[in-house]
């Protein structure tokens, strides 16, 4: 087993609670926490990323911490915390001398790209200042904290500091490539007093967004790869489309979720180094390691109501059981014009299914004024020809049009959309049937926008693709295998398997692989709804 910690064995009590705690309140991750003994120490003003830690700490289930600016922290504050986390930002000789007193105490300080100021109390030195900027990292094996993360090298993006060991030692190495390991630390550990000071060489908060949503210097450009607008993997493909080898993420590490393991190492860190035991919530109901959220998308060919009937028939269907999970449901998107009536939409949604609006922009690139335009719009196009469903939560674009770093994820939220399934792993001469996770995630978590601010919108990719030219059964058999065996690759796997046609064999593929293994098969509002309720509870 890689779980580590408390986590698997909390068996979820607050399993019923955590519905009713998301229709009552919405967190704002970057301005609060729920309380507790962790502290997240962040400067916003100078860079946004330093409070990202927070949605890094919920994805991973440690919904125990307060955020703070540093300017708002004093000896006296940071005496009711156990662990301080603070980012890539300035501190102050005063602010220094508090934390190091903290440490000595016995308080686990971890830090990201520390300033100079705390070298000493990290035990490292920069004889000058040199960066290894988008390279890779190996965590050591061994250590207590390396339990159940993969022994492979890892990619970062952004710049990690060249240090070199004074009093440290070193829980992870950098290296200059894939194979070629560096003399310097990535991760760094020092005893002091009855505490500890772990560093950061490089900011994770910063490397988790950009492997998840794709190189900031791609923003707005266009691939050779495939016709037609700007796109979500755009931000991944090399511009020539033909160079895999600088791709911004190295294939040969494309089934492992790198963002994720990156950040489950972080949460094992402040799990095992801990003075006292930290609860966790699992990353999906149940004890549950993987599920499919099944999706699709509907050109008014109207293959809706047929397949959702074929899904009604393919297992048991009370409302505990579409609750629970149990049942197998899905999502359609759909024009704003579709030929289903509101009749037929209000009886799918009372079944459980997700009826939501497929947002067309004419297959073109958009600005930020004719995205959110269409957005007015069409949603209130759906909601006159719909009145008796639910509002959109969750969204696909038409042609996934992507025309900037994070327009669409701002202006969804701005109009209730709360989870997006744009980012595309597509076409198939990029994909080249090879199972993986183009993100390097398969959990969900919010955009963060160019400087680093979180958008209250979750990122979920489409991993699974009926346009991709894949083999559904070796792709999904081998996401799911990797996620349940003991490399431990937890996710919820978004497929779109086009309801455009009533029969996919796909779909049924895809099925079959999920309920052979006991995995729940979804649709998108199911997973928003189980993440935000989860994300919203607490530990008392």
């Amino acid at each position: 087993m890689r779980n580590s910690g408390l986590a698997i064995n909390l068996k979820f009590f607050l399993f019923g609670l955590f519905y009713i705690l998301f229709f009552f309140s919405r967190c704002q991750p970057e301005k609060n926490g729920p309380g507790g003994p962790i502290l997240i120490v962040s400067n916003i003003s100078t860079n946004p990323f330093s409070a990202y830690y927070a949605e890094i700490l919920r994805a991973e289930g440690l919904n125990e911490f307060d955020v703070a600016e540093m300017i708002d922290i004093s000896a006296r504050i940071i005496s009711h915390y156990s662990v301080i986390i603070v980012g890539d930002i300035p501190v102050s000789e005063k602010q220094t001398a508090f934390l190091t007193t903290w440490v000595e105490k016995g308080g686990i300080l971890i830090a990201f790209r520390p300033d100079s100021l705390l070298y000493h109390l990290f035990g490292i030195q920069q004889k000058e200042k040199k960066v290894l900027a988008d390279k890779y990292i190996s965590i050591n094996a061994g250590i207590a904290a390396g339990a159940g993360i993969t022994n492979e090298t890892l990619q970062y993006h952004g710049k990690a500091d060249i240090y070199t060991l004074s009093e440290a030692f070193s829980l992870a190495t950098l290296y200059s490539d894939a194979a070629t390991a560096t003399p310097h630390p990535a991760v760094t550990s020092h005893n002091v007093g009855a505490g500890r000071a772990i560093a950061f060489a490089y900011d994770l908060a910063r490397s988790v967004v950009y492997t998840r949503q794709g190189n900031p210097e791609w923003r707005g450009l266009k691939s050779n790869i495939a016709q037609g607008p700007i796109r979500s993997n755009d931000l991944f493909i090399n511009k020539s489309g033909t160079d895999s080898l600088h791709d911004y993420i190295d294939f040969d590490k494309i089934a492992i979720p790198q963002a994720d393991e990156q950040q489950r190492f972080l949460c094992n860190l402040i799990l095992k180094t801990s003075p006292i035991p930290l609860p966790r919530f699992w990353y999906l109901p149940k004890a549950l390691k993987a599920a499919i959220v099944m999706t699709g998308d509907d050109h008014n060919l109207f293959g809706t109501s047929a397949r959702f009937e074929k899904y009604l028939k393919s297992g048991p269907n009370t409302a505990d059981d579409v609750k629970n999970w149990n049942a197998v449901r899905a999502t359609s998107y759909l024009y704003s014009k579709n030929k289903m009536s509101d009749e037929q939409a209000k009886y799918y949604q009372d079944q459980g299914f997700e009826i939501a609006l497929h947002l067309f922009t004419s297959c073109a690139d958009w600005t930020p004024k004719s995205l959110d335009d269409e957005w007015t719009a069409q949603l209130s196009e759906f909601r006159e020809k719909y009145p008796d469903i639910s509002k959109p939560v969750t969204n696909r674009t038409h042609c996934m049009c992507w025309s900037d770093w994070a327009t669409q994820a701002k202006v969804q939220a701005q109009h209730g959309i709360h989870l997006d399934v744009n980012y595309y792993y597509w076409p198939g001469e990029w994909v080249r049937n090879r199972p993986g996770l183009f993100t390097g995630s398969a959990i969900p978590m919010r955009f963060a926008d160019i400087d680093g601010s979180i958008i209250d919108c979750y990122q979920a990719p489409t991993q699974i693709v009926d346009e991709a030219d894949i083999n559904f059964t070796t792709f999904t058999n081998q996401l799911l295998d990797k996620a349940l065996g003991e490399e431990g690759y937890y996710g919820a796997f978004v497929a779109n398997m086009h309801t455009d046609i009533s029969n996919h064999p796909g779909s049924d593929i895809i099925i079959a692989s999920a309920l052979k293994r006991k995995v729940p098969v979804i649709s998108a509002k199911q997973l928003l709804t189980w993440v935000e309720g989860r994300n919203n509870s607490s530990f008392g």
